[in-house]
Protein backbone atom coordinates (compact mmCIF):
# COMPACT_ATOMS: atom_id res chain seq x y z
CA UNK A 1 0.00 0.00 0.00
CA UNK A 2 1.69 3.48 -0.73
CA UNK A 3 -1.29 5.25 0.54
CA UNK A 4 -0.22 7.95 2.82
CA UNK A 5 -2.59 8.69 5.10
CA UNK A 6 -2.68 12.48 6.39
CA UNK A 7 -6.48 13.25 7.57
CA UNK A 8 -7.84 12.47 10.66
CA UNK A 9 -9.90 9.47 10.24
CA UNK A 10 -8.49 8.28 7.20
CA UNK A 11 -10.39 5.40 6.56
CA UNK A 12 -7.43 3.10 5.42
CA UNK A 13 -4.64 4.83 8.07
CA UNK A 14 -4.07 1.23 9.80
CA UNK A 15 -2.74 -0.68 6.54
CA UNK A 16 -0.28 2.28 5.52
CA UNK A 17 3.77 2.01 5.62
CA UNK A 18 3.70 5.44 7.27
CA UNK A 19 1.80 9.19 7.18
CA UNK A 20 4.89 11.05 6.33
CA UNK A 21 5.43 11.11 2.40
CA UNK A 22 9.27 10.13 2.59
CA UNK A 23 8.84 7.04 5.24
CA UNK A 24 6.24 5.95 2.28
CA UNK A 25 8.93 6.21 -0.36
CA UNK A 26 11.26 4.32 1.82
CA UNK A 27 9.33 1.82 2.70
CA UNK A 28 8.01 0.99 -1.08
CA UNK A 29 11.52 1.26 -2.25
CA UNK A 30 12.37 -1.53 -0.04
CA UNK A 31 9.12 -3.52 -0.13
CA UNK A 32 9.25 -3.58 -3.90
CA UNK A 33 12.81 -4.52 -3.93
CA UNK A 34 12.63 -7.63 -1.50
CA UNK A 35 9.46 -8.87 -3.68
CA UNK A 36 10.79 -8.80 -6.56
CA UNK A 37 14.21 -10.63 -5.20
CA UNK A 38 11.85 -13.40 -4.40
CA UNK A 39 10.32 -13.62 -7.44
CA UNK A 40 6.95 -12.31 -6.61
CA UNK A 41 4.93 -9.78 -9.13
CA UNK A 42 3.88 -7.09 -6.44
CA UNK A 43 1.18 -4.84 -7.40
CA UNK A 44 1.29 -1.00 -5.62
CA UNK A 45 -1.74 0.70 -4.62
CA UNK A 46 -4.52 2.41 -4.53
CA UNK A 47 -3.55 4.82 -7.32
CA UNK A 48 -3.40 7.57 -6.96
CA UNK A 49 -3.74 7.84 -3.04
CA UNK A 50 -6.25 7.34 -0.63
CA UNK A 51 -4.75 8.67 2.17
CA UNK A 52 -6.65 11.45 2.48
CA UNK A 53 -10.16 9.00 2.12
CA UNK A 54 -12.24 8.82 5.03
CA UNK A 55 -14.65 6.57 3.19
CA UNK A 56 -13.35 3.13 1.98
CA UNK A 57 -14.49 2.98 -1.32
CA UNK A 58 -15.30 -1.07 -0.96
CA UNK A 59 -18.20 1.06 1.29
CA UNK A 60 -19.03 4.03 -0.47
CA UNK A 61 -17.78 6.91 -2.98
CA UNK A 62 -15.45 8.92 -1.69
CA UNK A 63 -13.90 12.01 -2.79
CA UNK A 64 -10.07 13.49 -2.58
CA UNK A 65 -10.40 17.01 -2.43
CA UNK A 66 -6.65 17.67 -2.83
CA UNK A 67 -5.29 20.83 -5.04
CA UNK A 68 -3.04 19.13 -7.76
CA UNK A 69 0.22 20.74 -5.88
CA UNK A 70 -0.96 18.89 -2.52
CA UNK A 71 -1.08 15.33 -4.69
CA UNK A 72 2.21 15.59 -6.16
CA UNK A 73 3.69 16.71 -2.67
CA UNK A 74 2.11 13.94 -0.45
CA UNK A 75 0.37 11.16 -2.86
CA UNK A 76 2.11 10.53 -5.78
CA UNK A 77 5.74 10.41 -4.52
CA UNK A 78 5.66 6.61 -2.84
CA UNK A 79 4.26 5.58 -6.28
CA UNK A 80 7.06 6.94 -8.73
CA UNK A 81 9.15 5.12 -5.80
CA UNK A 82 7.47 2.09 -6.69
CA UNK A 83 7.60 2.41 -10.28
CA UNK A 84 11.28 3.48 -10.18
CA UNK A 85 12.02 0.35 -8.30
CA UNK A 86 10.27 -1.58 -10.88
CA UNK A 87 7.03 -2.58 -9.38
CA UNK A 88 5.07 -4.66 -12.14
CA UNK A 89 1.91 -4.00 -11.48
CA UNK A 90 -0.74 -0.96 -10.40
CA UNK A 91 -4.15 -0.80 -9.02
CA UNK A 92 -5.89 2.36 -9.67
CA UNK A 93 -8.41 2.82 -7.27
CA UNK A 94 -12.43 4.23 -7.46
CA UNK A 95 -11.99 7.83 -5.47
CA UNK A 96 -12.37 10.87 -7.05
CA UNK A 97 -10.14 13.25 -7.58
CA UNK A 98 -11.44 16.40 -9.01
CA UNK A 99 -8.07 17.96 -9.27
CA UNK A 100 -7.27 15.48 -11.87
CA UNK A 101 -10.74 14.77 -13.33
CA UNK A 102 -13.66 16.33 -12.11
CA UNK A 103 -15.85 13.79 -14.28
CA UNK A 104 -14.92 10.02 -13.57
CA UNK A 105 -13.48 8.24 -11.18
CA UNK A 106 -9.93 7.58 -10.72
CA UNK A 107 -10.53 3.45 -12.47
CA UNK A 108 -12.55 4.98 -15.13
CA UNK A 109 -10.25 7.95 -16.31
CA UNK A 110 -8.28 7.79 -18.81
CA UNK A 111 -6.56 11.47 -17.32
CA UNK A 112 -5.58 9.46 -14.39
CA UNK A 113 -4.12 6.13 -16.02
CA UNK A 114 -2.77 7.07 -19.45
CA UNK A 115 -1.86 11.11 -18.15
CA UNK A 116 -0.73 10.85 -14.51
CA UNK A 117 0.44 7.54 -14.14
CA UNK A 118 1.79 6.15 -17.63
CA UNK A 119 2.52 9.72 -19.07
CA UNK A 120 3.82 11.42 -16.20
CA UNK A 121 4.98 8.74 -13.74
CA UNK A 122 6.47 6.68 -17.09
CA UNK A 123 4.55 3.37 -15.48
CA UNK A 124 4.76 0.80 -18.38
CA UNK A 125 3.55 -2.54 -16.41
CA UNK A 126 0.38 -4.08 -15.82
CA UNK A 127 -2.56 -1.56 -14.44
CA UNK A 128 -5.46 -3.13 -12.24
CA UNK A 129 -8.67 -2.01 -10.87
CA UNK A 130 -9.07 -2.18 -6.99
CA UNK A 131 -12.72 -4.56 -6.94
CA UNK A 132 -14.90 -3.25 -9.49
CA UNK A 133 -17.73 -4.48 -7.06
CA UNK A 134 -16.72 -1.89 -4.43
CA UNK A 135 -19.50 0.27 -3.62
CA UNK A 136 -17.58 3.20 -4.91
CA UNK A 137 -17.40 1.53 -8.38
CA UNK A 138 -21.02 0.89 -8.28
CA UNK A 139 -22.30 3.83 -7.82
CA UNK A 140 -21.20 5.21 -11.28
CA UNK A 141 -23.33 2.41 -13.07
CA UNK A 142 -23.47 -1.74 -14.09
CA UNK A 143 -20.73 -3.71 -13.07
CA UNK A 144 -20.96 -3.91 -17.08
CA UNK A 145 -20.93 -0.23 -17.69
CA UNK A 146 -17.99 0.35 -14.89
CA UNK A 147 -16.12 -2.50 -16.37
CA UNK A 148 -16.17 -1.07 -20.06
CA UNK A 149 -15.09 2.52 -19.09
CA UNK A 150 -12.07 1.41 -16.90
CA UNK A 151 -10.82 -1.13 -19.94
CA UNK A 152 -11.09 2.20 -22.03
CA UNK A 153 -9.45 4.09 -19.95
CA UNK A 154 -6.66 2.47 -19.51
CA UNK A 155 -6.96 -0.74 -17.22
CA UNK A 156 -5.19 -3.99 -18.42
CA UNK A 157 -6.93 -6.27 -15.53
CA UNK A 158 -10.52 -5.73 -13.90
CA UNK A 159 -10.35 -7.13 -10.75
CA UNK A 160 -13.94 -9.02 -10.14
CA UNK A 161 -14.64 -10.38 -6.47
CA UNK A 162 -18.36 -10.58 -6.69
CA UNK A 163 -20.35 -14.39 -7.45
CA UNK A 164 -21.15 -14.61 -10.81
CA UNK A 165 -19.82 -11.24 -12.13
CA UNK A 166 -16.86 -12.55 -14.18
CA UNK A 167 -19.71 -14.24 -16.80
CA UNK A 168 -21.76 -11.02 -17.47
CA UNK A 169 -18.54 -8.61 -18.06
CA UNK A 170 -16.88 -11.05 -20.08
CA UNK A 171 -20.05 -11.16 -22.91
CA UNK A 172 -19.69 -7.46 -22.89
CA UNK A 173 -16.53 -7.12 -23.22
CA UNK A 174 -16.23 -9.81 -25.91
CA UNK A 175 -19.05 -8.68 -27.88
CA UNK A 176 -17.88 -5.07 -27.88
CA UNK A 177 -14.45 -6.20 -28.77
CA UNK A 178 -16.01 -7.88 -31.64
CA UNK A 179 -17.85 -5.31 -33.11
CA UNK A 180 -15.31 -2.00 -32.05
CA UNK A 181 -12.26 -2.08 -33.91
CA UNK A 182 -10.84 0.26 -31.28
CA UNK A 183 -11.78 -1.36 -28.54
CA UNK A 184 -10.53 -4.37 -29.62
CA UNK A 185 -6.98 -2.99 -30.26
CA UNK A 186 -7.33 -1.75 -26.39
CA UNK A 187 -7.64 -5.64 -25.59
CA UNK A 188 -4.65 -6.52 -27.51
CA UNK A 189 -2.83 -3.80 -26.05
CA UNK A 190 -3.78 -5.27 -22.63
CA UNK A 191 -3.14 -9.33 -23.40
CA UNK A 192 0.55 -8.33 -24.41
CA UNK A 193 1.21 -5.93 -21.47
CA UNK A 194 -0.05 -9.22 -19.02
CA UNK A 195 1.77 -11.88 -21.60
CA UNK A 196 5.59 -9.66 -21.25
CA UNK A 197 4.53 -9.66 -17.60
CA UNK A 198 3.98 -13.64 -17.37
CA UNK A 199 6.91 -13.93 -19.37
CA UNK A 200 8.67 -11.79 -16.72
Amino acid sequence: MADVPTVTGAALGGRAFASDPGDAEAALRDAVAGWRAGGVAATVKHFPGLGGATVNTDDGPATIDRSRAQLEAVDLPPFAAAIDAGVPLVMVGHARYPALDRDRIASQSQRVIEGVLRGELGFRGVVVTDSMEAAASLATGSISATSERAVRAGAVLLLLTGKGSYAPVYQHLLALAQRSPSFRARVRESAARVLALKAR
